[in-house]
């Protein structure tokens, strides 16, 4: 017998079965899938149409919503914890190079504050920046240091020490009074200014608002300025750590006879940087007698004066054109005796009033150690 055979008999066949066959595995995976969830009731896939199973909404905008569903960060945070300095991420200590920006942004802002009396005393303010704008709310509140220019001098001439101060999360509070011929008013208006950084009014308030811990609070002043530093410190008490740079005492107002009254936390020494080039001359920018040797040597223990060889009255500014004219004779670069009194003023208050124990070799261990054997300066304590 002759058998014929077609190729096209088996495709034939196929497709006479392939309705069962996909009939047969759509009933196998149904049986499946129920044997998975069976112990589960409530399990419903996102993909399935078991009855009762609703698709989840939680992860599905509300794109009706016209406010922004983001966090308020424009106030104080009080979440955000103050910023460790020294603690890399990892857990271990960061390496402290003071004579570099910390690790903060910068701002600058122009805040007139009315002291009373009639007077308004403008400050330049410099504190930490996430937008270099803005003073930050993040790791605030800050501790607060007010800096009191020399007699007639710009509050520019120390933006050097505000900016580093700054840079290492302290803000730096710039004052020019109205009145610096009134010694007395000079002193009362800074404490009027100690009174409204505690608690910031007006319009202008709101750029500082929220942002200082006035319970962490230093004083530096230059020349005049560092009298009255020392005479404010003398009669209010919240004052937390005080510098005199180069601080010529007062002939109407003396602050001598008041540095007994001096209260800084136990440890925290009352700290001098000065020269003795302009203490002689014809018009001595710091006479002899009234010198900070003279108020170094009536204050009480602790007390640091550090002397910065070859240096002038006006060296310690930052911008030393004409205003160091007025006080000539300096043989060491200006450069670095500007340089060197920002390290010592910015390791100070970080040593004080951030608690950053890294500072302390700037002051009394390896580093300036350095810039003694190298003839910079010299220190004495008591």
């Amino acid at each position: 017998m002759v058998v014929h055979f077609s190729p096209s008999a088996p495709r034939a066949r196929l497709r006479r079965a392939l309705p069962g066959l996909l009939a047969l595995v759509g009933l196998s995976s149904l049986l499946y899938v129920s044997s998975c969830t069976s112990e589960n009731s409530a399990y419903c896939p996102e993909w399935s149409f078991k009855p009762g199973c609703t698709l989840p909404t939680d992860d599905v905008p509300d794109l009706s919503v016209s406010e922004d569903p983001r966090p308020d960060l424009s106030g104080p945070q009080p979440d955000l914890p103050p910023a460790d300095l020294a603690v890399r991420p990892d857990g271990g200590e960061l390496a402290l190079d003071i004579d570099k920006p910390g690790p903060y942004k910068t701002a600058t802002v122009e805040v007139p504050v009315f002291v009373g009396g009639g007077n308004t005393t403008n400050t330049t303010v410099i504190g930490p920046s996430d937008d270099g704008t803005t003073i930050t709310y993040r790791g605030a509140p800050f501790p607060v240091v007010v800096l009191s220019p020399g007699f007639t001098l710009a509050t520019s001439y120390f933006t050097n020490y505000g900016q580093r101060l700054a840079s290492y999360g302290i803000v730096t509070v710039m004052q020019k009074v109205a009145n610096e011929f009134s010694h007395a008013t000079y002193r009362d208006d800074t404490v009027a200014l100690l009174d409204w950084l505690e608690k910031p009014t007006g319009s202008s308030g709101g750029s500082v608002r929220g942002r200082l811990d006035t319970t962490k609070l230093g004083l530096v002043g230059h020349s005049l300025g560092g009298t009255i530093s020392l005479l404010v410190a003398a009669r209010d008490t919240r004052v937390k750590a005080l510098f005199g740079l180069d601080p010529v005492d007062s002939q109407s107002v003396p602050a001598k006879g008041e540095l007994a009254k001096i209260k800084l936390p136990v440890g925290v020494p009352l700290y001098f940087v000065g020269e003795t080039v302009s203490k002689g001359g014809g018009m001595p920018c710091s006479p002899a007698d009234r010198n900070y040797e003279i108020l170094f040597g009536a204050s009480t223990a602790p007390a640091v004066a550090i002397t910065v060889a070859g240096a002038a009255h006006n060296d310690f500014i930052d911008l030393c054109g004409f205003a160091c004219t007025l006080c000539p004779g300096s043989t060491a670069p200006k450069d670095r005796t500007n340089r060197l009194a920002v390290r010592y003023v910015t390791a100070y208050f970080l040593r004080h009033l951030r608690g950053d124990a890294r500072a302390e070799t700037y002051l009394s261990g390896g580093e300036i150690g350095k810039d003694i054997a190298a003839g910079y300066v010299t220190r004495t304590s008591k």
